[in-house]
């Protein structure tokens, strides 16, 4: 790619750009962390015309560099793939009265919610980790990336870039189950191919309709149920009120706390977010997640 342009932008106060992928459990994707220096680099843009940012902090600003993009489009961004226009504050005040989330605001401080640059990218990778582990779903996402060859160069770092409908329908059943898909996942994939992006569902219809409509829009679609749904609108859309209540790991979590059974309906699970986290569902859902994996850390030493 050509030389980059620079910009950079002041994030909010509350704020923390990751330096490692331990920080972003269950929502890396295609983040790759520079090996010489505090960089995050991501693929954006459309799958058919695909660029690099990159962004790094530097004493309370971000610097921003993008290959293929000017730096309005860079900033722009930088503020979506971090949720940086989300009033995190506004979360944090409803943590403090609830107590399985109570002390997470200083835990995870400034943790935002990282997205995807489009619904057709969270699709995707939501069918792929279907009854998954996050370890097995991204084995599966890199040999994805490297049969169709959807990996961009920036400042000599390789960054993988979602792969084109075009590049998915080339492969078939046969070539997307030999990077360990299931057949169901295999057609639900060419389907979603085949729709192209134009045909999923435009983001902004997704982000603005009422939540049990936008759900199903996407569950009309091959092979999506409720718990793709709930993850494709969490990181395609920006939306802050999806709680993912059929999730295993929210489940644990909960259930580990004292909450609620582990097969407790999905219904009663999702009225105590409605209760406690109102509009809040998606922040609700992240932290939870991170919670999972910290406590289990912390627990092994």
């Amino acid at each position: 790619m050509a030389a980059p342009t620079r910009t950079s932008l002041t994030p909010p106060r509350l704020s923390s750009l990751p330096l490692e992928r331990d920080q972003l459990e269950y929502s890396s994707r295609s983040l790759v962390f520079a090996a010489d220096g505090p960089r995050i680099l991501r693929a954006w843009g459309t799958p058919e015309h695909p660029w690099v940012v990159a962004v790094e902090a530097r004493r309370g600003r971000w610097t921003v560099e993008a290959w293929g993009a000017d730096p309005p489009q860079a900033r722009l961004a930088v503020r979506a793939l971090f949720s940086l226009d989300h009033e995190l504050p506004a979360f944090y005040r409803l943590t403090r009265r609830e107590p399985t989330l109570a002390g997470t605001e200083r835990r995870f401080r400034g943790l935002r919610l990282p997205r995807d640059a489009s619904v057709y990218e969270s699709l995707l990778y939501a069918i792929i980790g279907q009854q998954l582990s996050v370890r097995a779903a991204l084995s599966i996402q890199r040999r994805l990336f490297d049969r169709t060859a959807s990996v961009l160069t920036a400042g000599g770092i390789e960054v993988p870039s979602v792969p084109r409908p075009d590049a998915l329908t080339q492969l078939g059943v046969d070539g997307l189950r030999s990077t360990g898909l299931s057949g169901a996942k295999s057609r639900a994939i060419l389907e979603l191919a085949a729709c192209g992006t134009g045909g999923v569902p435009r983001d902004p219809d997704l982000a603005t309709l009422p939540l049990d409509r936008a759900v199903e829009r996407l569950v009309e679609m091959r092979g999506v149920g409720r718990w793709t749904a709930e993850n494709s609108l969490l990181r395609g859309t920006g939306r802050t009120d999806i709680f993912v209540a059929g999730d295993l790991g929210i489940r644990v979590v909960l259930a580990e706390n004292g909450v609620f059974p582990r097969e407790a309906p999905e219904d009663v699970v999702r009225a105590w977010a409605d209760q406690w986290y109102p509009g809040w569902g998606s922040y609700a859902t992240l932290y939870l997640w991170r919670k999972l994996v910290a406590d289990r850390r912390a627990a092994a030493g």
